[in-house]
C-alpha cells in the first residue's frame, strides 16, 4: 500500500491530500474482498495478488469517478475493476498454459484442438476489450458468472430493464465486431 501511495506521489503532484485519504480508505475497506474476488477467479495467491494491485491501480486513476467511498456503487465499481484484473491475468494464464500443453503434446489433432481453442479465447479477450467498460462489465457478469439480471442491477447500481438493454447492445456490439463490420 506505501509503495503504491509513494509511486502515485512522485508521479504527480496534483495528488490532493483528499484524493490520497480516500484512496487509502478504500484500499483499507476493500483489499480482503478484492483478493477474495480475485482468487475465487484464479485460485492462484500469487496472481489474486497481482489482480489486486492493479485493481488499485486502476482504481486510483478512477478516483475522479468515485462519488461515495462508502456507497454500494463504488463497492461494485472496485469489485468489477478486481473481476476484470483477474480475468486478464486468467486469459493470459491460459494463453500460457495452452502454449506449454501444445509444446507437451504429440498428437497433430490435439495441438490443432489446443491452438484453436486458443485462438478462440484469444479473440473473444480482444472483442470484449473493445466494448465500452460497462457493456464489458455487464456481460462478463451474466456469461461469465452467471448472475441473473437482477442481481447485476443491484451490482452495477442500475435497474434490471437498463442491464437488459445494456446487454442487447453488447451481444450487439460483439456481433457488430466479430463480422468485421466496426
Amino acid at each position: 500500500m506505501f509503495v503504491l501511495l509513494l509511486a502515485f506521489d512522485t508521479r504527480t503532484e496534483r495528488t490532493t491530500r483528499t484524493e490520497r485519504d480516500a484512496f487509502e480508505y478504500l484500499y483499507h475497506k476493500y483489499k480482503d474482498l478484492l483478493f477474495y474476488k480475485s482468487w475465487e477467479i484464479l485460485h492462484d495467491y500469487m496472481l489474486a495478488e497481482d489482480a489486486v494491485s492493479e485493481a488499485f491501480i486502476r482504481i486510483f486513476r478512477n478516483l475522479d469517478k468515485i462519488e461515495d467511498v462508502d456507497s454500494p456503487r463504488t463497492a461494485a465499481f472496485v469489485v468489477t475493476i478486481a473481476r476484470n484484473c483477474a480475468l486478464t491475468l486468467l486469459g493470459k494464464a491460459n494463453r500460457e498454459s495452452a502454449e506449454e500443453a501444445l509444446e507437451e503434446t504429440a498428437d497433430p489433432l490435439d495441438i490443432e484442438t489446443t491452438v484453436l481453442d486458443a485462438l478462440a479465447a484469444e479473440e473473444v479477450y480482444a472483442l470484449l476489450d473493445r466494448l465500452d467498460e460497462q457493456l464489458r462489465d455487464i456481460f462478463v457478469l451474466k456469461y461469465a458468472y452467471d448472475l441473473p439480471h437482477r442481481e447485476i442491477a443491484a451490482q452495477l447500481g442500475i435497474t434490471e430493464n437498463n442491464v437488459t438493454v445494456k446487454l442487447h447492445r453488447a451481444k450487439k456490439k460483439l456481433s457488430e465486431l466479430m463480422s468485421g463490420r466496426s
